[in-house]
């Protein structure tokens, strides 16, 4: 028996004319090419009367020595404190160097360091898949602080330091999984090189909430969604019978 369409004319008469195989290949395209050059993550956190939101842009290359992790190489978005009463644009990124000197177990001394005069230390490294290793080096001789092999969550011990108009900075770290604490994360902000405010410390049992989600490159949508209404005007339009044959009921 042969499979009749609506108007009772047969379905393996139907044909897809050349314009609408354009489009059905400009969605492809849409959907699986795509540049190796950055990522974008939508991001949150909040905690200590600080919080802010908005777009982590990484490099697609990866950090040499680092597995896993992507360099931060772009942030917008807005902060706000409400502990040292300021808020405003997030501006970019703080820029540091990649890590280097990387020893043999995997740690390193982070590129970016308060002797330059913001406050913090940092990486700017992003771990999409949740699992920063402990970068932290251990202390050397007459270091007042003890070994910190704790690692894991979207950055590492060091985070990310980003700008906010009017002269602020703002840290966003990962303390790593921590026995008898678990997972958490902090968050600082300075101006001048002085801290203002920070919270989640490790070991201080407090974490500020911190979430992130890969979003597509607009490139992509524009082109899916010009693909998508191209493929309905061409099904409304460019999909016609080869030979109309109205069969009888």
């Amino acid at each position: 028996m042969k499979l009749l369409s609506r108007n009772r004319v047969p379905l393996a008469q139907y044909r897809l004319s050349p314009n609408l195989l354009a489009v059905l290949a400009l969605v492809t395209i849409a959907i699986w090419a795509r540049p190796a050059k950055a990522d974008t993550y939508s991001f949150g956190f909040s905690g200590g009367g600080m919080s802010g939101s908005g777009l982590l842009i990484t490099s697609d290359t990866p950090v040499p020595g680092v597995p896993g992790a992507q360099q931060v190489i772009g942030v917008t978005g807005t902060f706000s404190d409400t502990v040292a009463n300021f808020s405003g644009a997030i501006t970019g990124v703080q820029a540091t160097s990649l890590p280097s000197g990387i020893n043999a177990d995997g740690t390193f001394v982070p590129p970016g360091s308060p002797a330059s005069g913001f406050g913090f230390s940092w990486d700017n490294l992003f771990y999409p898949a949740g699992n920063s290793p402990a970068v932290c080096p251990p202390p050397l001789p007459g270091d007042p602080n003890g070994p910190y092999p704790f690692g894991g969550g979207l950055l590492d011990i060091y985070g990310v330091l980003f700008n906010v108009q009017g002269g602020y900075t703002v840290d966003l770290w990962s303390n790593g999984v921590i026995p008898g604490i678990g997972l958490t994360y902090g968050v600082g902000d300075s101006k001048n090189g002085a801290v203002l405010n920070t919270f989640g410390e490790p070991f201080s049992g407090t974490s500020a909430a911190v979430s992130a989600s890969a979003t597509p490159e607009p490139a992509s949508l524009l082109l899916l969604g010009t693909g998508i209404a191209g493929l309905l005007l061409a099904g409304g339009r460019k999909i016609r019978p080869a030979a109309v044959k109205h069969i009888a009921r």
